[in-house]
């Protein structure tokens, strides 16, 4: 509560300097921004993907039932840009998240703070309907511990990533008062930088109350001109690690009733080459290569000779024999600056037999371009479309041309 309200109170400071920013100008007939806090309710379901939600935990209870609060300030677009219209008036903002899922020893008091933006399916002057994004992390978790939390195979780290996707219905109750329901899906995960990690997922209604520090601005679409289509040359360096429990492959001697598991974290690093094609202010779409260093490639797991529960990892000797070569298809669904990227990729080069990583990847996030053709992203390499390798942190550099 007490973070709540600091940055509530951050944000009423904000705004009232922007009041008064704008009170002074008196070169601008309309304020420099429209920006509203609100405050909504969650009260919803927890998908039983893992055992540890299914009530193998230390109170025997399923956890399928969780609430929470959450506190966001938002800016809405009006008009003065080429991608206000665009995307028909999207808002953005930031906010903390705060959820309850009534097991407060074994998953903690888990607090999110990310970035959101919505967009807008129509509206007019009673209502909008749009669905709405978010992005951030998670802390505050109770992970997972061997021996002081053994069950807690849904969250292994303290930190995780927080994803979130919703549909709204808002209604306009005044100019500056506004009531919304929605339905969502909610998704933490560490992207496999910490095992366990089976992760949470979460669906739920809620309820918004909203309110307006202006008068909502009338929202004017007007026609865009065709974008002015060019292609790009990405080059990309992403890094990251990931964790991995490998069990003791045979019996120890003498047999013991744990095997044991070492838990080792691996580097990762990754340099990608693509050219796009941006066709549309929407999209760009396009293909390319990535060489990645990854050291659990190769790895071999051993029984020690001593006859301890704990296996032995050897990594690769050689940096060749912990390399990859990958082509990749990619789509960017671009806004203004941010990009949604999504990479479809096939293993080239990789190791073959034994515990081979899978042929086909995929990677998904964000991207931020800055004016000097410099952009920073943060990427979620997966297999499966549903089993996390790695989170990727990148930098890169486009030359573009029309």
């Amino acid at each position: 509560m007490k973070t709540i309200a600091s940055l509530l109170f951050f944000v009423i400071g904000l705004n009232l300097a922007a009041q008064k920013t704008t009170e002074n100008d008196t070169t601008q007939n309309k304020p420099k921004r429209y920006n509203s806090m609100q405050l909504r309710y969650h009260a919803g379901r927890v998908l039983l993907t893992n055992d540890f939600l299914k009530g193998e935990n230390e109170s025997n209870q399923v956890i399928d039932y969780y609430q929470a609060l959450h506190l966001s300030y938002a800016v809405q677009t009006d008009g003065r840009k080429e991608w206000h219209h665009i995307f028909n008036f999207p808002y953005f903002g930031f906010g903390i998240y705060n959820a309850n899922f009534f097991n407060v020893d074994e998953l903690g008091t888990p607090t999110s703070l990310f970035g959101f933006m919505g967009f807008p399916f129509s509206h007019n002057e009673k209502r909008t309907w749009g669905y709405e994004l978010g992005f951030g992390l998670t802390y505050n978790w109770e992970p997972y511990d061997k021996y002081d939390n053994p069950f807690n195979v849904a969250i292994g780290s303290y930190r995780t990533v927080y994803i979130d996707a919703n549909l709204f219905y808002q209604y306009h109750l005044s100019p500056r008062w506004d009531i919304r329901g929605s339905f969502g899906f909610t998704h933490f995960s560490n992207g496999g930088t910490k095992k366990p990690n089976s992760g949470i997922n979460l669906l739920s209604p809620a309820v918004e109350i909203s309110y307006n520090f202006k008068d909502r601005p009338v929202l004017i679409r007007k026609p865009q001109p065709a974008y002015e289509q060019h292609y790009e040359v990405a080059l990309q360096l992403g890094s990251g690690s990931s964790n991995v429990l490998y069990d003791n492959p045979n019996e120890p001697t003498p047999p013991a009733v744990d095997k044991g598991t070492a838990d080792v974290m691996h580097s990762y690093l990754n340099f990608s080459a693509a050219i796009l094609k941006q066709a549309t202010w929407k999209n760009k779409f396009g293909a390319g290569i990535d060489v990645t260093y990854d050291e659990k490639v190769n790895v071999k797991v051993t029984n020690p000779e001593d006859g301890s529960q704990e296996p032995i990892v050897e990594f690769a000797d050689k940096t060749k024999d912990k390399m990859q070569l990958g082509i990749f298809g990619t789509y960017e669904y671009t806004i203004d600056r941010l990009s949604v990227a999504s990479y479809f990729g096939i293993l080239a080069l990789r190791q073959k037999g034994y515990k081979a990583p899978p042929f086909l990847y995929q990677k998904f996030g964000l991207k931020y371009h800055f004016k000097n053709d410099m952009y920073a992203g943060l990427l979620v390499r997966a297999h499966n479309f549903s089993v996390a390798e790695v989170i990727e942190w990148n930098i890169g550099y486009r030359i573009k041309w029309h």
